[in-house]
């Protein structure tokens, strides 16, 4: 039996993109005697629809589409993922409908819902109650849309076929590759995992389609953030040659899985040009690099901002970078109207001393500016704060917190590091002046940015035992660090909370992301 595995790339929401993708992977399919074609979990709406499940008119047209692809299938099988509702009781599923002789013929429903981090599932579903085999060419076809739902593989089954969705993280891909081996060791069961390389605005799914054999050895692997195509015979998969075992770098991870957020984000919304201020920082050169690989050099415009606080070598690192990446860079000096903003205020604020008030001055008339170029052009304003800085508050809003999409804002400044030295692996793009420097906002005279924070390692450190691990401050205490400083951090974490919750979104890659994924009170 060949099974064709189509690695797509669905557009949430946009059910017609969906249908004429997952129609030319039909026709390919047929095309290369395919006896059957699976679909993931939710193809036709795409990942995370959210609310658009609550349309009546939203979820009735991806049932018409089920149909209309059912039709052309023809004489090849297909599993379908869908939202599937049932009229008589209004009750929504999540379900796979099984096509046959085009038609759809059977179904299976999802019995164990997703109800962590970005995931509301029984917010829209309703579980099914039981799993039950597809019979297809005298073949049991287990399909399973997670891994709590393994309990139902029976050893009558043939064949097991995973089409559930794993939101990406740097950890997520080993994960599922044990999942997979172990299911299909334990089992004895040969696994199929569809999977798609998409993202949902913050949210990326990463591809790497996968096939295990019944003894729980990898035979198939498809490719990372791309499309992919592959047809496999089900009953030759003893025979396939074995995949080798490779480690994965969660830098080198974390950097494909940023260039393609960005460039997905900017397809899908019909976007072409970016814009950003560079200031000679890490953060700012580490966000150019990215867009200029995503998107192109010639689409990628950095914004030189200097003040009156602005170091010398500030500007020459950013001029420095801009001609290594070789994108477009314009220098706006803002002293002038800095000094014509304390003057309009000047009568309010006189003789009180400069404090934070003037320093956000500075970051809020840089925003200005990229906004407007924005605004003028058409451009899309990339923000640059990082993980570290996004949870303590170390950035002002309606200033460097402006932009339409973080793209740091999922990365600790202890691994901006290490992606700058990963983006340089092969050459200088990023000047190594820019990484050797005391990192600063240049709001003020000699500032730097541990007069406000603790070492960045000591911050990462502590943000990941309380963000990630969700340890108590007893605990991270516990672990080594100090007291007042663990107070600190987790006090600023939940007093700048209203600060995140005006940023724009953020390219997820960690398990517990600031957005969705994390939801507390102001």
């Amino acid at each position: 039996m060949r099974i064709a595995i189509p690695q797509q790339n669905y557009h949430t929401g946009n059910i017609r993109k969906n249908y004429e993708l997952m129609l030319e992977a039909i026709q390919k399919a047929r095309a290369e005697q395919a006896d059957l074609i699976v679909f993931p979990e939710l193809a036709v709406c795409g990942p995370l629809p959210q609310d658009l499940l609550e349309q009546e008119p939203f979820v009735t047209e991806c049932r018409e589409t089920v149909e209309r692809l059912a039709d052309a299938c023809g004489s090849m099988a297909a599993i379908i993922g869908a939202p599937n509702l049932d009229p008589a009781n209004g009750i929504m599923y999540n379900s796979a409908y099984f096509i046959q002789n085009g038609e759809v013929a059977d179904g299976v429903h999802k019995t164990v819902l997703s109800d962590y981090d970005v995931f509301d599932e029984s917010r829209y579903f309703v579980a099914g109650e039981e799993n039950t085999p597809i019979r297809f060419r005298n073949k049991n076809i287990r399909i399973l849309f997670d891994e709590y739902e393994s309990e139902f593989i029976d050893k009558g089954d043939s064949l097991v076929i995973y089409i559930g969705l794993t939101p990406f993280t740097t950890e997520s891909l080993s994960y599922r590759k044990q999942v997979l081996q172990s299911l299909s060791k334990q089992r004895s069961k040969t696994i199929v995992s569809v999977h798609p390389a998409t993202a949902a605005t913050s949210v990326l799914f990463d591809g790497n389609s996968m096939v295990y054999n019944y003894k729980g050895e990898a035979v198939l692997h498809m490719k990372a953030f791309e499309e992919d195509f592959v047809v496999i015979d089900i009953d030759r998969v003893q025979h396939y040659p074995l995949l080798k075992s490779e480690k994965t770098d969660p830098i080198a991870l974390a950097h494909r899985a940023l260039v393609f957020g960005i460039r997905d984000y900017f397809r899908k919304h019909g976007f072409t040009q970016a814009v950003l201020g560079v200031s000679g920082g890490l953060d700012s050169a580490v966000v150019a690099a990215l867009a200029a690989e995503a998107i192109g050099a010639e689409n990628t415009t950095g914004l030189l901002m200097p003040s009156g606080f602005s170091s010398g070598h500030s500007v020459t690192d950013a001029e420095a970078l801009a001609r290594n990446l070789g994108i477009s860079a314009h220098t706006f000096p803002i002293q002038d109207i800095y000094e014509k903003y304390l003057s309009t205020l000047d009568s309010l604020f006189y003789q009180l001393p400069f404090n934070v008030a003037e320093e956000n001055l500075q970051a809020r008339i840089r925003g200005n500016l990229v906004m407007a170029v924005s605004n003028k052009f058409g451009h899309i304003v990339l923000n640059t704060s990082n993980k570290s800085e996004a949870a303590v508050g170390y950035g002002t809003l309606y200033g460097d917190l402006c932009g339409s999409l973080s793209v740091l804002s999922d990365v600790y400044k202890t691994d901006v590091y290490k992606l700058a030295r990963y983006i340089n692996r092969e050459k200088e793009i990023i000047p190594e002046h820019t990484l050797t420097k005391t990192p600063s906002a240049e709001l003020r005279p000699d500032q730097k940015d541990q007069d406000s924070l603790p070492e960045y390692d000591v911050l990462d450190g502590i943000l990941k035992l309380y963000l990630e691990e969700r340890h108590s401050a007893r605990e991270i205490i516990l672990r080594g660090f100090e007291k007042e400083t663990v107070e600190k951090v987790i006090s600023m974490v939940i007093r700048n909370e209203y600060k995140r919750k005006q940023c724009p979104p953020g390219i997820r890659i960690s398990k517990k992301a600031f957005g969705s994924g994390r939801r507390f009170p102001v």
